[in-house]
């Protein structure tokens, strides 16, 4: 936890030109569900009431469940700012915080300079600030938050998965917002014989979509657990059907067919592409995609009733690798 001095203002690094982390879709991250956030926020407002704060303040959009969550805890007054990026405007969502002692609050810090922008405005108005960010990146970072976590690895907040899609990254990537459709979700579509053998039959009606998971058609991608060899009877049996047009990922050959390497085939392809939700036929895959990739949103679709269902799940230790200590 990083800790300033909120008298002074929050300290500054030296500022560190480098790329969002995020663009490097080869690395799987460490995705930080609500309820972890729920209790790193907790841990820090012990520090944070000690400072008496008034009022919390979220900077949209990203404060806006860590603001809460705090005011909550904290049973405070809650208020919202947005930022723009290319004035460096910070304006009120709404009536303004009636406080003077404001706890300002966002999800997480890269450079720190929404964080930065925003405290300033608000002390330049009469508050004072203490400045709370659930995660900051210490290799990144230029305006340090008063309180927070520092994470070198790529992390990835559950209302941050757009950000990961082709059209959010190269938003991220040009510095600018982009279309407001930039951040929508992109499903991956788990695509095996199960599902091959589903669209052999009643090929009119599939050729409208019925019967078959809904993807959006520009914002997808099929990954089949079946071999390169297989791409083009593949391509053959969706012809017919509103996936002919999506990109085909086949799994390459020296990676094994059995279930457990094509979960983990499913789940490394998804996260590359930047996928946001994932589809999969087999109930055993669907499970293990959502351990090896939290940070999709997995739903497992039994082809026999065409009834999707969203799933969690988390690995459990291999006790065979756990070597039990020597008595003394």
């Amino acid at each position: 936890m990083s800790q300033g001095d909120p008298a002074d203002g929050a300290p500054s690094a030296r500022p560190v030109a480098r790329p969002w982390k995020g663009l490097d879709t080869s690395q799987m991250p460490v995705f930080i569900g609500y309820d972890q956030v729920e209790r790193m926020i907790a841990a820090l407002l012990e520090t944070a009431a000690s400072w008496q704060p008034d009022e919390v303040v979220g900077i949209a959009r990203g404060g806006l469940v860590p603001a809460a969550m705090a005011a909550g805890m904290l049973a405070l007054p809650l208020s919202f700012v947005g930022h723009d990026p290319a004035t460096g405007a910070v304006t009120w969502i709404g009536p303004p915080a009636s406080g003077r002692r404001i706890l300002l609050v966002d999800d997480c810090c890269s450079s720190g300079i929404t964080l930065h922008r925003t405290r300033t405005a608000l002390c330049d108005d009469g508050r004072d600030c203490l400045t709370l960010v659930v995660v900051h990146d210490p290799d990144t970072v230029r305006h340090l938050p008063d309180l927070s976590y520092p994470m070198r690895a790529l992390f990835r907040l559950p209302w941050e998965r757009g950000e990961a899609t082709p059209t959010g990254r190269a938003a991220k990537a040009s510095g600018s917002r982009g279309e407001p459709g930039a951040e929508a979700p992109f499903v991956g579509l788990g695509l095996d014989e199960t599902l091959l053998a589903k669209l052999a039959t009643g090929l009119d009606r599939h050729a409208a979509g019925d019967g078959l998971p809904r993807v959006p058609p520009k914002r997808a991608v099929l990954i089949s657990g079946l071999a390169a060899a297989e791409r083009t009877r593949i391509a053959a049996s969706l012809a017919a059907t509103p996936y002919r047009s999506l990109p085909l990922e086949c799994r390459p050959e020296p990676i094994g067919g059995d279930k457990h390497s094509v979960a983990r085939f499913k789940a490394e392809t998804a996260t590359r592409w930047g996928c946001t939700h994932f589809i999969e036929c087999d109930a055993e895959q669907a499970i293990e995609i959502s351990g090896h990739a939290p940070h999709l949103i997995v739903t497992w679709w039994p082809a026999e009733s065409g009834r999707g269902w969203t799933v969690g799940a988390a690995a459990q230790r291999d006790d065979a690798a756990v070597v039990p200590a020597a008595a003394t």
